[in-house]
Order: C-alpha cells, then structure tokens, then sequence
C-alpha cells in the first residue's frame, strides 16, 4: 500500500485553486511592486515595505491554512489582499488627492475594508446557538462610542484639516472603530478567538493611527503601520484553523458577559469624554454627529435587546407548555386548561401499549417516531371536534373535547383507532401493534371556584385504570360512582393488606392434585386465603392483583411459601413423599434473594428440593436470559420442580421447553372445558398431552369437574388431574385425610 500522501506534499494539482488563488495575488502585487520601485524616493518607504510584506505573506496564505474551507481561505487571501494593496498605495501616494479628498485616506479605507469584511463575517458565525441578539448590534454600539472617543483624541492632540480631510478621516476612523470593537466582542463572544482578534483590533487601530497623523506625524504613522503589519501576522498565525468558528460557549453565560459589556464599557467610555468636554470645551460638528450616532447606536441596541428577550420569553414559554418530542401540549399546559374552564368539557387520558416490544426490537428512535404518528393522529382527529391534545407522560396521551362524556364517547373509537394506526406510518413497524385504553372524566365550569381544578385528572386517572383492568369494556371506561367506589375498595384492600401480610394473617390452603391412574393424592397445590375483620372474605383474585399494584407481592408471595411448607411439613405431606406446589410471580423472582430464600426454608425444614414444585406463569420466559429467567434456572438445579402454570393462554411459546428446565405443564382450566364441547378444544389439549409426553414432563390438568373430562383426560394419558371433582383447597386440618383418600378412577363412578 502507498503512503498517504501529507498535507504539506499535496501537488497544485490536488489543489489548483489554492494556486489559482496564490497566482490572482500575485498578478495583483506586480504592478503595485513597480509602483513602489517608482515611488520609493518620493513616497513613505515604511509603508511600501509594510504592504509589500503583507503582499508577499498573502501569497503564501492559501497553502499556510490547509485546513481551512474553500471560502474562509477565499475571505481571508481577498481581504489581507485589500489591506497590502491599500498599504502600497497610501505609501505611493502620500500627497495626492482625488478632486478635495486625500488618495491616502481613501487607501486606507481600501485596507480597512479587508479588516472589515473579515470582522463582518466572523460575526455573523461566532454566535451562540440559539441566541437571538446579533454581535453586529454589540460591535455598533462599541464601534460608535470608539470613534468619536478616537475623533476627540486626534482632535486635541492636532491632527486636524479642513472639511474634506475631516470627512475623509471620519470614513477611516469609522471603519477602525467597528473593526476594533468587533475584535472585542468577538473575544468576549468565544476564548479561541481572543489572540487573533487581538492582532485584528490591533491592525485596525494602528491603520488608523496610520492615516490620520501621517500628514501631521509622519514617524508617528511609520511606527503605526509596522504594528498594524505585526497585528496582521497575529492574526494569521492564530486564526482558527478551520475558518470562521461557528458558534460560542453556553448561550446563558455567553449573553450576559457581552450585555455586562455592551452596557459597562461604551457607556463608562462616553460618560469620560463627555466629561473631559465638560471640563475643556471643543467646537466640533463631527463629534457632536458622532454623539448622537452613538445614542442611535444605543437605542437599537436596546430594542434589539427587548425583541431578542420577546422571542426567548415566547420560545420559553412554548417549551414549558409544550412536549419536545410530540409537539403536543404538555402537562402543565393541561393543568392551565382545567383551571376555571369556561364550558363543560371531557378528559380523555390514553394509555398506548405495545410501544415497549418497538424500542426493544427496533430501537429508541423508531419508538419516538411511532409516538409522533399517534400524536400526529390524535391531532388531526380531535382539533376538528374542538378539541386540544396534550401528551402527559411518556405512554399517555391526554386529550379536552367539548361536550360531556355522553357525547364524547361517540368519537372514542375513531380517537384509539387514530393511535392504533401510528406503527403502520412509520417504516418497519407496521409489524408491531400497538393499542390504546382510555379513561374518560366530565370536566365542569367553574372548577377552580368550587376548589377541585385536578380532580378531572384524578377522575380520568381512575376511569383509565378500571379499563385498563376490564378488557371487557371495548377500550375505555367513564369515571362514575362504580369507578370510585372501585377504587375506594383497591385502597382499603391495599392497607388491609399490608397489615395483614405484616402481621401474618394471610392464611393458605392446599387442593389435592390427583393421579387419574390411581386415584391418589401425590401433590397439593397451595392457594393464598385471606379473611379480613373488616373486609370479610376477599377473592385471591383482588388482593393478588393489589400486592402487584402496590409492590406487597414480595412479601405477601414469601409469607405463603413459607407458611405452606411449614403447614405441609406438619402434616406429614413429605413424608408421605408427596410433592407441594406454590405459585411464584414473576415480581418474586426479580427480587434479590429469591433463590437464597428457598434453600433457606428447605434448610430449615430439611425439604427433599424435589418435593417443592414451583408454579410460573408463561410471561417469564417471554424474555430470553432475564434475570427471572437465571434465577429459575438456579433453582431447578437446586433440584426444585418447575411448572408452567396456566399452559395453553396468553403467549404459549414451545421454544422455552427446551431450552428451559421445565418439568410439569398444567393445562388452564379453559381447555379443559373444551373436552366436551364441539371445537378443536380436544385435538388442542391431546396435541400438548403427546407434547409434554414426549418431552418428559409431567401434565397437570386444571379444572376438572366431571367424570366425562376426567375420563378423557385418562384416555389420552395425562398424568394428573386437579378440579372440584375430587376436592376445592382444604383447610389444614383436612390435609392427613386427602393423604389418605383415593378417590374413583372409573369413568362410571359417581363421587
């Protein structure tokens, strides 16, 4: 392979431009080379040497920033350019005039104009992101203080002519002062640009030093313009390597040191020299001009200022009220919406799922974008309606129509369907659904007065959870006296609970599994029962799904195991060999120390791990090597017994048979009711019999209440039975009698 080639050994033809560029300075400097040989005697040699100095640098200037882009070198060859060629120029023809007006002024002003043009584009890039004051507005107000400072300066020290040497003096002096305060607010602006700015000013300023004493101070204008040629070369070698720098440091910071400046430095220099001409009077037109120019200057400072906090004022308040992401209302804006609302209206809170399974497979973006398609949606939707959408958290939507909840329940579907649609707008998410649940409150008049401006949100909160609860209600649900005392109920489950798993209340019984071979018990299985003082009997279903609502599950799943096979040692369960069942959610098996917990109890009770069997549901293996998963996995070596609870609903997967240490299947009660009917329920569960048959597990069938179904069950070899035909869960005092029960095989006995 070649060497790369470096930058410094690059060929002209690589790059002709910069040698195209290299040669339009040259064809430029010839005949100012001649002039200066001509005029050399009868001209101001330090000036001729300087400018054709600079000239020569300028030929080098396109190959001395390689790094630079193709304008920036262009911008700063054009205009060091300008400045040599005004140099030899003002050093040729120090006496000469154009009609009334001095040649060497204008020729200065030729040179400045180079200085300008860079400082001009520098400003309009070194601006912090987001900032809207221009640093043009700053360095005019600088620049018009500078100069009538420089005005009355070279006026008192004698540097003066008549009216057009004054105006063609003025042109120079203002061009210089805007350079040099250029020069200043762009070293305020950013820290990379202070030593090159400084060379900037410093050429500016000594250039006119330069043209206004040459005529009075000739020695005075030769030492100006050598260090005007020194600020040019710091300039040059501290320039940034890239060109113009683009943006400042932080906008905060950035602003208030230049509005410290704009305000501290030009008005304390301008208060000095109003009062040095307070003190020694000096009659003069132009400083007065320059005076009021300066006022001007001020002024649209200050109005550019006052538009520049208008539009932050107007840009913060629209992120405060608005979503980044969405574009949408947020929060607090809906929060404003429900205080004293003018007209009876309907909270929506939409609830989207599915986005989870987008992120996981197809990442964060793809997500964000299928949520600006719903948001896209909903807007489109709800604004012709009279509504305004708003986005409150991360997966919830909110939305006001008008109207009460009777009438805005008619535009529901439309409105969940408008989200459903989002994945089908973005590419390669079509494949995944996505739905929507919501909850609906009446939002009244007056709601401030009355002093309950968030109980609309409370409400639509509560309506969202009952819907999102009762798939049964087509996808929403409207807050009422119901939804309320609802959750009324789920709070007074909620601390009930807690108590009762604190003090160990919560009682367990055991439901004999059956063998359909033998008629014998060989498992129980052990159900949580819970009897309240207050409460009375409560449904495991209820006080289960409040312990996973409100993180008791832990506690409440580590109370029922080790009070079941406490119950169960005593009663002899494993010593008569026979096994013991108890469900773990998958909450538990997240939790630190599950697995230590386990082997603790078996430890305790000196527990064979292959008599405990451990119930799961399908929803854990869903995630390939989650920590759930590893945990399950520990404990099957540990010799404990999986089962997969529920088989046959939800998302049944076969992949995780295999890979998993699976050893029983329990087929859900809603297959087994199939036995009977007309369907494929029978093909379905013979299919996941012969299944777990072939792979060596145990099959569990739930739900068995007739003789029909266990009969079948015989007939197509499942293991074992469990179901209201041999036994509901008993207490423990009827534990030694199941042991010792065997109930009828035959198909035609009756129990």
């Amino acid at each position: 392979m070649d060497p790369p080639v470096e930058p410094l050994a690059m060929t002209f033809h690589q790059h002709a431009w910069r040698a195209a560029l290299s040669a339009a300075v040259l064809v430029v400097s010839a005949p100012l080379l001649v002039v200066a040989s001509a005029h050399w005697r009868d001209g101001r040699p330090v000036l001729l040497a300087a400018g054709l100095a600079w000239l020569a640098v300028t030929v080098l200037m396109p190959f001395l920033s390689l790094k630079g882009t193709r304008t920036g070198v262009v911008r700063f060859t054009f205009s060091a350019t300008l400045w040599g060629t005004g140099t030899v120029l003002a050093g040729a023809f120090p006496a000469a005039t154009v009609g009334p007006v001095p040649f060497a002024h204008l020729a200065h002003a030729v040179s400045l104009a180079g200085l300008a043009h860079i400082a001009f584009q520098q400003l309009r890039h070194a601006r912090v992101a987001g900032d809207d004051q221009p640093l043009l507005v700053e360095a005019a107000l600088f620049g018009t203080v500078m100069a009538a400072l420089a005005w009355d300066v070279f006026g008192r020290t004698g540097h003066v002519g008549d009216g057009w040497w004054q105006a063609s003096a003025s042109l120079v002096v203002l061009i210089a002062s805007f350079v040099a305060a250029s020069a200043v607010v762009l070293a305020v602006e950013h820290g990379a640009l202070r030593l090159a700015c400084f060379g900037l000013g410093l050429a500016a300023v000594a250039t006119e030093v330069t043209a206004v004493t040459a005529a009075h101070s000739p020695r005075a204008a030769d030492v100006a313009v050598l260090v005007a040629l020194a600020g040019g070369l710091l300039l040059l070698a501290f320039q940034p390597r890239g060109g113009f720098v683009r943006h400042g440091g932080v906008a905060v910071t950035q602003a208030a040191r230049r509005l410290r400046l704009a305000v501290t430095l030009p008005g304390a220099a301008m208060l000095l020299d109003i009062a040095v001409n307070v003190v020694d009077p000096r009659v003069d037109g132009l400083l007065s001009a320059y005076y009021g120019a300066a006022i001007v200057a001020a002024a649209v400072r200050q109005a550019a200022t006052a538009r520049a906090i208008d539009r932050t004022r107007q840009t913060l308040s629209f992120q405060a009220q608005h979503d980044q992401l969405t574009g949408l209302q947020n929060r607090t804006a809906l929060a404003d919406a429900l205080v004293e609302p003018d007209r009876t209206q309907s909270l929506v809170i939409l609830e989207v799922s599915g986005l989870d399974d987008v992120t996981d497979v197809l990442g964060v973006a793809v997500g964000e974008d299928v949520l600006r398609a719903a948001a896209a949606n909903l807007r489109e939707h709800v604004i012709p309606l009279g509504g305004s959408t708003y986005r409150v958290r991360h997966d919830e939507f909110a939305v006001l129509l008008p109207g009460g909840p009777d009438e805005s329940v008619r535009h529901l579907p439309h409105v969940l369907a408008a989200v459903s649609a989002a994945p089908l707008q973005v590419p390669g998410a079509g494949r995944f659904p996505v739905a929507a649940v919501a909850g609906v409150a009446r939002v009244d008049p007056g709601a401030r007065a009355a002093g309950d401006a968030t109980l609309p949100l409370v409400h639509a909160d509560l309506a969202l959870r009952d819907a999102r609860s009762n798939p049964g209600l087509l996808g929403w649900s409207v807050y009422s006296g119901a939804v309320a005392a609802q959750h009324a109920r789920r709070l007074l489950v909620r601390e009930r609970l807690a108590s009762a798993v604190a003090e160990g209340c919560i009682d367990v019984h055991f439901q004999p599994i059956v063998d359909f071979t033998t008629g014998r018990v060989v498992k129980f299985e052990a159900l949580a029962r819970w009897d309240d003082r207050e409460l009375g009997r409560v449904s495991p279903v209820e006080f289960v799904a409040v312990a996973e609502e409100s993180n008791l599950v832990v506690a409440l799943g580590e109370h029922v195991l080790r009070r079941a096979v406490s119950t169960a040692h005593a009663a002899g369960v494993f010593d008569a060999e026979v096994r013991l069942a108890v469900n773990v959610s998958v909450v538990q098996l997240q939790s630190p120390g599950f697995a230590d917990v386990v082997r603790e109890i078996l430890s305790d009770y000196r527990i064979p791990a292959q008599l405990l069997t451990l119930e799961l549901t399908e929803s854990v293996f869903l995630d390939s090597d989650s920590p759930a998963e590893r945990v399950v996995t520990d404990l099957a070596r540990l010799g404990c017994q999986i089962a997969i609870d529920d088989f046959g609903t939800g998302y049944s997967a076969f992949g995780y048979l295999d890979r998993l240490p699976v050893h029983v299947l329990k087929i859900d009660r809603s297959l087994t009711q199939s036995l009977t009917g007309e369907g494929n329920g029978r093909s379905v569960v013979t299919a996941v019999v012969d299944l777990a048959n072939n792979l060596g597990l145990t099959v569990v069938v739930e739900g068995v209440e007739t003789d029909e179904e266990a009969a079948i069950c015989r007939s197509m070899r499942a293991g074992l039975g469990q179901g209201w035909l041999y036994s509901a869960a008993v207490t423990s005092d009827r534990i030694v009698s199941e042991l010792e029960r065997e109930y009828p095989v035959s198909p035609e006995a009756v129990r």
